[in-house]
């Protein structure tokens, strides 16, 4: 408390008053009937006192005192040790009044912070300086600092690329730290991984194409036309020979042939050019199957046309269809009225020919193919 500090002499007032009270209360050496008459006159006195402090009558004193305490109670927290303290301190004390006291705050605040700036000198003069750089001790300082801040830039960025490596270089360029040796050595790094990437892309490369080259040439392998050049013509000529077509001479024979054979290697080349799911070479044993079937060529009739104006005909067009729906090309499919003539002329193939049953499209297995050839009777169960 402040009042512990400077001491309070408006409480020593206020004290010295009671004081003053209780000698007047005594009879000053007087005995018999002037004693009692001074001593009811010092009763009749303080009884007076304090009925005026009851209703709130103060002596000068009192009221210098309530003042000092009304100050020292403005300055909350007040700490006799903090000079910003006891200055608040003082300011109040000169507001209020008491200019004494507020010169003494004031003078104690100056002597703490005097004390304060001599103790900070003193431990200042006693710590170890540190040790002042030489140029080229700053130099290596400062290039050192450096080296860790371009580190630091660039740190956990991948340098497996040349690609890698020139956004490392380029980051550390944009800031500025082209002199530190992890630019200069990822530069170099660049050029010389760059070189690598070019041997090992350009193998690749050749690797790359070469497999595609084997590619081709096994899908040209596989999807090699079966009938070339005049070899259509020899296949009728051949299939002919068991097959041959009622009442034609050797020429009309031969031109029916060639027509016959013209039709077949163009589908043959046109699956050989698609490389699709059927190769000629898969599709080959089904030119005969469908030459087999009347609607497309029937050898006991002579209503052929081969060109406008002969008298003998073959149908091309149910040639191409027969092959396409048994191989389930351009969204062909069997039905119900189609379906036994593609089984008893041996066209349908499994996992292949696409069959639309009562359940949907969909292709049989052999086994099924099969049961159906040897019981035609439950074809009627794919399709009800």
């Amino acid at each position: 408390m402040a009042t512990g500090l400077f001491g309070n002499k408006y409480q020593q007032a206020v004290d010295n008053e009671a004081i003053q009270r209780r000698q007047l209360s005594q009879t000053g050496g007087l005995t018999g009937w002037a004693a009692i008459t001074q001593g009811m006159a010092n009763i009749g006195s303080e009884l007076g006192y304090q009925g005026g402090q009851m209703f709130g009558g103060q002596t000068p004193a009192q009221v210098q005192q309530a003042n000092y305490q009304a100050v020292i109670d403005s300055v909350p927290d007040f700490d006799p040790m903090d000079p910003a303290s006891l200055q608040a301190m003082s300011s109040a004390m000169w507001r209020g009044g008491f200019y004494d006291e507020g010169m003494a705050f004031m003078d104690r605040s100056q002597d703490i912070t005097s004390a304060n700036l001599q103790n900070d000198l003193i431990k200042s003069q006693l710590e170890p300086k540190e040790k002042e750089l030489t140029v080229n001790e700053q130099i290596a300082q400062d290039k050192a600092d450096r080296i860790a801040a371009g580190a630091e830039l660039v740190k956990g960025m991948p340098r497996t690329t040349s690609a890698d490596m020139l956004a490392v270089a380029n980051k550390l360029e944009d800031a500025g730290y082209t002199d530190i040796p992890e630019y200069k050595n990822l530069r170099q790094n660049i050029v010389s991984t760059q070189g690598i990437e070019l041997q090992v892309g350009s193998q690749e490369e050749r690797e790359r194409k070469a497999a595609v080259a084997e590619e081709q040439r096994l899908l040209t392998a596989t999807y090699k036309p079966v009938l070339e050049g005049a070899a259509g013509k020899d296949y009728v000529a051949s299939y002919f020979l068991t097959n041959p077509p009622s009442g034609l001479g050797n020429e009309d024979r031969a031109i029916l042939a060639k027509g016959i054979g013209s039709a077949i290697t163009t589908y043959d080349n046109t699956l050989s050019t698609a490389q699709g799911e059927i190769s000629p070479q898969e599709a080959s044993p089904y030119y005969e199957k469908v030459l087999n079937v009347p609607e497309v060529y029937n050898p006991n009739t002579k209503a052929w046309k081969i060109m406008p104006g002969d008298d003998y005909e073959w149908d091309a067009s149910k040639f191409t269809e027969y092959l396409d729906t048994a191989f389930g090309r351009k969204g062909n499919s069997l039905t119900k009225e189609t379906f036994k003539t593609y089984l008893d002329y041996d066209l349908i193939i499994p996992g292949v020919t696409i069959i639309q049953t009562s359940r949907g499209p969909g292709a049989l297995t052999a086994a099924k193919i099969n049961e159906l050839r040897a019981d035609p009777s439950k074809i009627n169960s794919l399709f009800n």
